[in-house]
């Protein structure tokens, strides 16, 4: 039992570790393809999801922006759900912020120097070395925009973590091999995360909230949900007029498991030119 997360720089063989580690360990993988598996139960299509995915938020594009903000929704739910079934390598998500604090969850740094990062992307993508370095500089200043912006985190602090490894000394066959003992380590080998009533909860909140996101009936960006404890469920905000209030309260009372809902959600009508996100 267990999860691992993987977050990495472009370029430092973490999609090939993530991929080692959860065959080596027969778990499921949660990467690119996954994640956009998972996403089409949400009303998710490849081509969108290669557009907002794990990037900074547009300036000026309102819909960039919105469906950024459904996406992110979407992703905290599927990055819980997929915590719950246990044994899984969760590839980037912010995963490493959504699961800290949950027991038999081991959160892992894939690092390399940038020529390192340069020679593989020359290697593996055929691009030239200043393409190469472009990509990896772009790349990087995407994930720090988006991961402070939506997490309110810096992208890559090391105290984030349980274990950053840099593959400019091990290699990515030393590092999976490392990683799988860890794994197998009875501390997380004998812990489920799935036992954490704070995991279950936080899923539930968020799985309720994605659902909310993704009804295009009414604007959920100013609704928080949470769980506070087994079958109660609280709702606070702003809702733009009474008939999305209305609307946001059935939507959570029809989820199996509520028991008691509360809502404090305030209407307060849309202003021309501001959104608060």
């Amino acid at each position: 039992m267990g999860v691992l997360t993987i977050s990495r720089e472009l370029g430092s063989g973490g999609d090939a570790i993530a991929k080692r580690v959860a065959e080596e360990m027969g778990w499921a993988l949660l990467d690119n393809e996954g994640f956009a598996a998972a996403a089409r139960s949400y009303g998710y299509v490849r081509a969108e999801l290669e557009r907002v995915d794990e990037r900074r938020p547009g300036l000026v594009d309102r819909f960039f922006r919105d469906r950024q903000l459904v996406y992110l929704d979407t992703m905290r739910a599927i990055v819980y759900e997929s915590a719950l079934r246990d044994n899984f390598v969760i590839l980037g998500r912010g995963a490493y912020i959504l699961l800290r604090a949950i027991p038999g969850v081991f959160r892992a740094r894939i690092v390399a120097p940038s020529e390192v990062r340069k020679g593989r992307l020359v290697q593996t993508e055929g691009v030239s070395p200043s393409l190469a370095e472009e990509f990896i500089v772009h790349n990087d200043r995407e994930r720090m925009s988006y991961t402070r912006y939506f997490f309110g985190t810096q992208w890559g602090d090391p105290r984030d973590f349980d274990m950053v490894v840099n593959t400019g000394f091990l290699d990515e066959e030393a590092t999976a091999r490392l990683l799988v003992r860890i794994m197998r380590r009875e501390e997380y080998s004998r812990v489920a995360p799935a036992s954490s009533e704070k995991l279950r909860n936080l899923s539930f909140a968020q799985k309720v909230k994605a659902a909310l996101m993704t009804d295009e009936r009414l604007d959920a960006s100013g609704i928080s949900v949470e769980c506070p404890a087994l079958g109660r469920l609280l709702l606070h905000g702003r809702v733009n007029s009474d008939e999305e209030k209305e609307l946001a309260e059935t939507i959570a009372r029809s989820f199996a498991g509520v028991d008691a809902l509360e809502s404090e959600l305030v209407v307060m009508p849309p202003i021309e030119g501001w959104y608060p996100v």
